[in-house]
């Protein structure tokens, strides 16, 4: 779509030189909040020679570097030059850049050599705003820039002859090479987003370009770029990063130079390249003040600054380069290791790493710890040349195992970061591990884990020179090297490309009968990996003569598992094998006891394993699993276990074997107990111990053992001891290796770290934590870091960072003297999240905002205890200061050459209120003002913001005591009761003594428990008093429980309660509550008598003042009858509970009058005269009607309502009820029988099958076998009917009797069976009403009776009555 010819030569001509004037500034703030900004400007006079066409020359000459140190009274920046400014000048006019354009998206640049990658960028800016677009129209919909190619949008503004006027714009995210470039983080960091953080930008650019009429070229160009952070961003103002580029031309001489040349191999892309940025300044000075601040922070109030202290001292280790990282450390390490350890960790950076493997050399006697912090570093990811130097001295420092492995994952991992590319450090690995081979027999273990080291490494160190392979060649050659050693050298080629000299030789080891079976088949291993029809032809035909049957059973073993392989990368193997096997004779496998390959593949994944014998034995010397999972084209190795081992056969032999304590043991028990038949498991096992039976038979059983186990000892004793290496690969990565003879060597190291750990560590800590109240322990952890950068037009990059710290931490520490402890426990925690932004210059100028969101919790307990024999005292200080229980706070600074705050409009408020004596709880809010703008941002955003809530002191009070005392008091006359005291008394001094007082005592002959609390100041002094009692009473024993709530030796509350309980037939409880000042008791009593007929009865009692209520139950239940009786009583003296209740009486009588008394409007009459002729006027109108109807006379009121006034108040109300249900049993009853369906039928009828059959199941892949079987059903027959006794009605009677002021009501009921010769029921019923309103009046009663038989005359009668 791109291959037009791109017609830039008519903008730039052949011949000509252009000079313009070139100016970029980046300004970085928060829009909307405040005015300020920071930034880098750069310019320069920028020359363009054009030798040929479309083929350049830069140069860059007179560039300034400065940067914003203030902004003026109208908002805009001052700048004044960077400290850097010259340094910049001169790299920057340095070297000439040559570029070439090829095709319309297609710029090659040609650096030199030691051209910086941050001032080559700073050129790419400028070349891609020398780009202008070309006359051609539809070829500038897509254009190259620093981003890459970019959709753009064209707009003519203006035109001649040729458009003079344009205009560009771009989404920067539509450009292929706009994405973050992620920096240097914490590794232990876990939350760690750098892809989706470049989702959080809007990027957008701008360009203006202007051209010459005549001669095309461009004379002026303008671009603005836009970085808008879109969190908290409110219409696209908010943090934000504007880059703006403008180039004015100057002049255009012609030249006379036509002469281009370039090495093609330097050529470089147009778009940003990331760049490693350091401090501008190197020095150690930040660094070490900035860990002095961390370790004097022990104040209160100081913590919050913790959490972003320790992320600006790991930013300024970033930023230092390694020489003066190196000078610096060991200063640090005097400061304070804790905190410089913790910051080296967390630091990320190639330097640091450096700085601790040289922390780790400089520290003796910690081998172990040693070794895990190298290891553990190796696996950090894109390792570079520093850390591979380092890892090399390290190494040759100590040549431990865990440090030569971590030096190899070091060189796979470079490997993989290079693209294989030679570079002098790996020649140093190689040089360094051919002279620990030497010739792999002065020092057989140090050789051993070389040649395992260099096994991992692989083709990476077979790159460094062919001194190497040859001394790995003459080990495995070697008749003086350790059989293991020949092995080790063999597998050390297993990740190595496999020449004709490797494959000569492990050949000529494959065909030598002499090398150990083991040697052999590592060879054959080796060489299959990579083996073609030739070579595998070749390895067969090579089994023909051989007589050693495990390496032909292992071989063919193998090959055999290659031809049945479904896995398809194995598919060539597969030909080469099946070409290669044509014509030979088939194999056969010699069973459990040869070497074989057992190998088992599923589509997913397969599982191979290796055992290795040799004729003398019957245990493997070699044993190896591996697993590997294959989905689609996805290929892993999980993991690979190994164990080789050899002399265990004299060991087993003597426990296993012929002669050996266990056949031996095991033959004699069974013969000699007589069980002559031996398990067939235990005789399968002992036939391959000792196949041909021969089990001597003694009497003497015992002497026998005492033989067999001196014969055991004595055999183990004098065989050698046995070896074994287990080794271990995971995901690929060989983890090592340990060998039997380390064993005791690591047990010794596990138990000193047990001392370490688990006793020394401990007594150490305790000791410090003893001998002073100033220790601190504090933590800093980095859990979230992100950081990465963007390209901007400029081509300087814009960092992004967002970091979370967390900093837990405790002071202080205990003292113990005679009599007293002291413990000072002063915990804190603080949380900060950490955003920085901003468009910088690396290694010359460092601008950027920074966002610091900041929680924090702190507290402080001091405290003093003394002690003697009846005292125990607790003494808190008072604080002096304030102490933060809870503060947030967020701040937006700006970062350049100083410091500063984004927003100083702040609006303050502190809230305060008490406490407890002596403190007081403060709320403190400290925002900004910027809300008031309607284009200011969304919070946090808008400037400075602190809430805090604290605790303050108010000076009042210097120490809080607790102090408990026991003691035993004598009371009573002359002393005769021993009272136990115990006394608690809290005390607050200072300028308002304020104290408490809390007593217990106890009488130990009466079972008195008294509590008392005295509080002066509330003029408080509460007692509790509790007794317990055991009573005798007519010789009835009661045990109660008496509580008193006394103030000031007055009663305010009494709570009884009494029991009794005799052998389940007498019971009793009672409970009483009086408050004395209300003039009010309450009892309730429960009584239950279980003799001839049980009676049970509750009672309750309320006396209130001038009221009473009695309520109660009685319930009685015997043979004959069941009872139920409630009676209440409720009286109130209601002119005495309310002595003015007349002149309310009056009152409102007085309303009513007054209210009759009104006069009707536009009338003369009165309320009270139309309400009264209206009474009349009915009167009249009920006589008349009661002379047709004689029963309305009597529903007529005998008073006169025509005075129309209240009627008097009684001087008491009452409420009396009394209420009684009986039911009278009744003897007979009744049977009633129910048919079921099926009646009579048995089970044979039903035809239910007497047993119940299980078949056969047997699953032998599942290993389930369930024999047949026969289960009997029981027999049983359906009863016909089901009988059961229904009991006949009794007699039934309830009666309820109501008494009040104002009604009285009376009611009955009685029914039943009233049999006594011939049968008879009997209902009875009577209600009788009064009340002083007559029409409410009545009196109901009746009767209901049936008597004789069904088979006689049948008698009803009925009687009812109604009377008002």
């Amino acid at each position: 779509m791109y291959l037009l010819l791109y017609t830039v030569a008519s903008r730039y001509k052949a011949y000509k030189k252009y000079v313009y004037q070139y100016t970029t500034e980046s300004k970085n703030g928060v829009v909307g909040a405040s005015n300020l900004r920071n930034g880098p400007k750069v310019t320069c006079q920028v020359e363009v020679e054009v030798p040929q066409a479309c083929k350049f020359i830069l140069h860059t000459k007179s560039c300034a570097l400065s940067e914003v140190t203030y902004m003026d009274a109208k908002g805009q920046p001052v700048y004044e030059p960077a400290a850097t400014s010259d340094a910049f000048e001169a790299a920057m006019a340095k070297n000439p850049l040559k570029f070439t354009v090829e095709q319309v998206i297609q710029v090659k640049m040609y650096p030199e050599s030691d051209e910086q990658e941050n001032i080559l960028n700073v050129k790419r800016g400028i070349v891609s705003a020398l780009l202008a677009p070309v006359e051609e129209e539809q070829h500038n919909s897509y254009m190259i820039t620093v981003h890459g190619v970019c959709a753009t949008e064209y707009t003519i503004n203006a035109r001649k002859d040729i458009a003079t006027d344009v205009s560009l714009s771009r989404d920067l995210s539509e450009c292929d090479q706009f994405y973050s470039r992620s920096q240097d983080h914490s590794p232990l960091a876990l939350i760690q987003l750098h892809q989706p953080m470049a989702k959080l930008f809007r990027s957008t650019q701008n360009c203006n370009y202007q051209f010459h009429n005549q001669r095309k070229h461009m004379t002026t160009a303008v671009c603005t770029e836009t970085h808008v952070y879109l969190p908290f961003s409110h219409k696209d103002n908010g943090m934000s990063s504007i880059v703006t580029q403008k180039l004015t031309l100057q002049d255009s001489p012609r030249i006379n130079s036509k002469y281009f040349e370039v090495d093609p191999w330097r050529a470089s892309p147009l778009h940003f390249q990331e760049a490693e940025g350091k401090a501008p300044v190197q020095t150690k000075d930040a660094v070490l003040c900035t860990l002095e601040d961390l370790k004097e922070l022990a104040g209160p109030g100081q913590g919050q600054r913790r959490a972003g202290l320790f992320h600006k001292l790991v930013s300024e280790l970033r930023g230092l380069r390694n020489e003066t990282l190196s000078t610096t450390l060991p200063k640090m390490l005097d400061t304070s290791a804790a905190l410089s350890w913790q910051a080296l960790f967390q630091c990320g950076t190639a330097e640091c790493t450096s700085a601790i493997l040289q922390a780790i050399r400089a520290v003796g006697g910690l081998s172990l710890e040693m070794d895990a912090l190298v290891y553990g570093l190796s696996l950090q990811s894109n390792p570079d040349a520093l850390r591979v130097r380092d890892m090399l001295s390290t190494a040759k420092f100590r040549q431990s195992k865990a440090i030569m492995y971590a030096l190899a994952n070091t060189i796979r991992g470079f490997n993989r970061n290079t693209g294989g590319l030679m570079i002098p450090e790996i020649t140093e690995v190689s040089e360094f591990m051919e002279t620990l081979l030497e010739d792999c027999s002065k020092n057989p273990d140090e050789s051993f884990l070389a040649l395992r080291v260099v096994g991992v490494m692989g083709r990476v160190i077979q790159k460094a020179g062919n001194r190497l392979i040859s001394s790995i060649l003459r080990c495995a050659k070697s008749d003086t090297a350790p059989q293991s050693n020949q092995k080790a050298a063999i597998q050390s080629f297993r990740r190595m490309a496999i020449n004709d000299e490797i494959q000569n030789v492990l050949l000529e080891i494959y065909k030598n009968p002499q090398s150990p079976v083991e040697n052999r088949i590592a060879a054959y291993l080796i060489l299959i990996k990579r083996a073609d029809q030739a070579l595998i032809t070749q390895l067969i035909n090579a089994l023909a003569g051989v007589k050693e049957p495990q390496l032909k059973n292992f071989v063919f073993s193998h090959l055999d598992n290659i031809r049945n392989s479904i896995d398809p990368v194995m598919q060539g193997m597969r030909q080469h094998v099946e070409m290669a096997w044509q014509g030979k004779p088939s194999s056969t496998f010699m069973g459990s006891s040869a070497s074989d390959n057992y190998k088992l593949e599923t589509p997913i994944g397969s599982v191979q394993s290796n055992f290795i014998f040799d004729g003398a034995n019957t245990l493997p010397k070699e044993v190896m699993l591996e697993t590997t999972l294959r989905v689609l084209d996805f290929r892993q190795d999980i993991f690979e276990v190994g164990v080789e081992g050899k002399g265990f056969e004299p060991t087993l032999d003597a426990l296993f074997g012929e002669r050996g304590f266990f056949p031996e043991a095991i033959s004699r028990v069974m013969y000699n107990s007589g069980a002559y038949k031996v398990p067939k498991v235990l005789q399968k096992i002992l036939d391959r111990l000792a196949p041909d039976g021969s089990r001597m038979k003694r009497q003497d059983l015992l002497l026998d053992i005492k033989n067999s186990i001196n014969s055991l000892l004595n055999d183990i004793g004098s065989s050698p001891p046995p070896e074994a290496t287990a080794y271990l690969t995971l995901l690929g990565r060989e983890m090592g290796y340990v060998k039997t003879s380390e064993m005791k060597q690591m047990a010794d190291t596990l138990y000193t770290y047990y001392q370490t750990f688990f006793k020394e560590l401990p007594a150490k800590a305790m000791a410090a934590l003893t001998s002073s109240n100033e220790n601190d322990l504090f933590a800093h952890y980095i859990f979230m870091e992100n950081v990465m950068s963007l390209p901007t037009a400029s081509g300087l990059p814009l960092k992004f960072s967002l970091a979370g710290v967390i900093a837990p931490g405790a002071r202080g520490g205990l003292n113990f003297a005679p009599g007293m402890r002291q413990l000072s426990f002063m915990p804190s925690v603080g949380l900060e999240f950490i955003t920085q932004m901003g468009v910088h210059l690396p290694d010359f100028v460092v601008a950027g905002l920074e966002m610091h969101t900041n929680m924090h919790h702190e507290t402080s307990f001091n405290a003093k205890v003394t002690m003697n024999k009846n005292q125990f005292k607790l003494s808190i200080p008072a604080p002096k200061m304030n102490t933060n229980l809870f503060s947030f706070s967020n701040k937006v600074l700006s970062v350049s050459s100083s410091q500063m705050s984004m927003v100083e409009d702040r609006i303050e408020s502190t809230e305060c209120q008490p406490l407890f004596t002596g403190l007081k709880l403060c709320t403190s809010a400290h925002y900004s003002n910027a809300s008031s703008t309607d284009e200011a941002p969304y919070y946090p955003l808008r400037g400075e913001t602190r809430f805090a809530i604290e605790i303050q002191p108010t000076g009042e009070v210097s120490e809080y005591t607790a102090t408990l005392t026991g003691e035993t008091l004598h009371e009573g006359k002359d002393g005769r009761h021993k009272v136990d005291s115990l006394k608690l008394s809290l005390k607050a001094e200072g300028s308002e003594r304020k104290e408490l007082t809390a007593t217990l005592k106890h009488t130990r002959n009466k079972n008195i428990f008294t509590t008392e609390f005295n509080i002066p100041d509330f003029d408080l002094e509460v007692g509790i008093k509790l007794a317990v009692t055991n009573t005798n009473v007519k010789g009835k024993k009661m045990k109660g429980v008496t509580i008193n709530i006394i103030n000031k030796n007055i009663p305010q509350l009494t709570l009884m309660g009494r029991s009794r309980l005799e052998m389940m037939k007498n019971a009793m409880l009672e409970l009483q509550v009086a408050v004395p000042f209300l003039k009010a008791d309450a009892s309730l009593t429960m009584t239950l008598k279980n003799e001839d007929a049980v009676i049970m009865g509750v009672e309750s009692a309320l006396n209130l003042p001038e009221t009473t209520s009695v309520q109660k139950v009685s319930l009685k239940y015997d043979d004959n009858k069941f009872e139920v009786e409630i009676n209440s009583d409720t009286n109130s003296e209601i002119q005495k509970l309310i002595p003015n209740i007349e002149n309310y009486h009056r009152e409102l009588q007085q309303l009513i009058d007054d209210l009759l008394d009104q006069r009707v409007a536009k009338t003369d009459m009165k309320l009270r005269h139309i309400v009264t002729k209206g009474i009349e006027a009915g009167n009249i109108w009920l006589d008349k009607l009661s002379a047709r109807i004689p029963s309305i006379e009597k529903l007529r009121s005998k008073r006169s309502i025509s005075d129309l006034s209240l009627p008097a108040l009684p001087e008491r109300l009452f409420l009396q009820s009394d209420s009684l249900f009986r039911h009278q049993f009744n003897k007979d009853n009744m049977n009633v029988k129910i048919p079921l369906p099926l009646g009579g039928q048995t089970s044979e009828e039903l035809n239910i099958p007497a047993t119940l059959s299980v078949p056969n199941v047997y699953l032998p892949k599942l290993g389930v076998h369930i024999p047949a079987k026969n289960y009997p059903v029981p027999t049983f027959t359906v009863p016909r009917s089901l009988d059961f006794t229904v009991p006949l009605l009794g007699l039934v009677e309830a009666s309820t009797k109501i008494n009040s002021n104002l009604y009285n009501w009376e009611g009955t009921f009685s029914g039943g069976n009233n049999t006594i010769d011939v049968p008879s029921y009997i209902a009875q019923y009577k209600v009788m009403a009064q009340s002083p309103f007559h029409p409410l009046s009545y009196k109901i009663e009746g009767t209901g009776m049936v008597s004789g038989k069904m088979e006689d005359n049948v008698k009803i009668k009925y009687y009812s009555m109604w009377q008002s």
